[in-house]
């Protein structure tokens, strides 16, 4: 009986996969900048407890939620005080960054693996230059994909604008 319960409890211990932690960067010009144009993302949907019934083909039950990145971060940069241009102007091309968000993979974490999580990194390129001015990478879960990754853009937006002013 004491071997049963010594390998439940090393089996529950070594089950739990850590986040990988945010790593960022951002270079010390990151603050003159006042305008933002964001690379066009599709969104990403993601469901949970959603099954097909064989009987009337229809799905039922669950939670279905969808995200579209660049919403997402087009309104954590507008409350930082960036505008948002629509596409990039050549008049402003010396104060714009441009944003480009990608995603780094998908990994199984949490209690006997049955959370994944979804990895991204987030890049600010001066316009003109194309220099890289600031960057993050992040993974979070949550109970679908959409949260994944909602969770991890926000992680790695306050991971660039935690870094001091200089």
């Amino acid at each position: 009986m004491k071997k049963i319960v010594l390998f439940f409890i090393t089996l529950v211990a070594t089950a739990c996969g850590a986040l990988r932690p945010t790593t960022c960067t951002v270079h010390p010009t990151f603050y003159k900048y006042r305008y933002v144009y964001i690379m066009p993302t599709g969104s990403v949907t993601g469901s949970t407890g959603v099954y097909t019934s064989y009987v009337d083909n229809r799905v039922h039950g669950g939670v279905t939620r969808t995200t579209n990145p660049s919403d997402m971060m087009s309104g954590i940069l507008m409350q930082k005080g960036f505008t948002l241009l629509p596409q990039l102007d050549q008049n402003k091309l010396s104060e714009t960054l441009v944003l480009s968000y990608g995603e780094t993979g998908h990994r199984d974490v949490g209690l006997l693996w049955l959370s994944t999580s979804t990895g991204i990194i987030i890049q600010f390129r001066d316009a003109q230059t194309n220099d890289l001015i600031a960057s993050a990478e992040a993974e979070d879960f949550g109970s679908t994909e959409a949260d994944n990754v909602r969770y991890a853009i926000q992680k790695a937006l306050e991971a660039i604008f935690s870094q001091p002013r200089y």
